[in-house]
């Protein structure tokens, strides 16, 4: 899988909840460490202060056809 596959997917709840699509994906030394979702990372990718929704990596259950996955905390 390439990064540029992962912009635009929909982040999903373990339950099905679409959460918002990916608008940013953080990487350190060629491994995924966060990525940034939601309206309010459609706007920090723009240029503004504001964060988006944030997950980490580790955090992510699985990236299926539907979208990424990820853990209920």
């Amino acid at each position: 899988m390439r990064l540029h596959e992962l912009d635009d997917a929909w982040v999903v709840s373990e339950d099905g909840k679409k959460l918002g699509h990916v608008h940013e994906v953080h990487a350190k030394d060629g491994a995924v460490t966060t990525i940034v979702y939601g309206a309010a990372g459609f706007f920090q990718r723009m240029g503004s202060k504001r964060g988006g929704k944030r997950v980490a990596w580790k955090d992510v259950k699985a990236v299926t056809a539907d979208g990424i996955v990820i853990r209920r905390k």
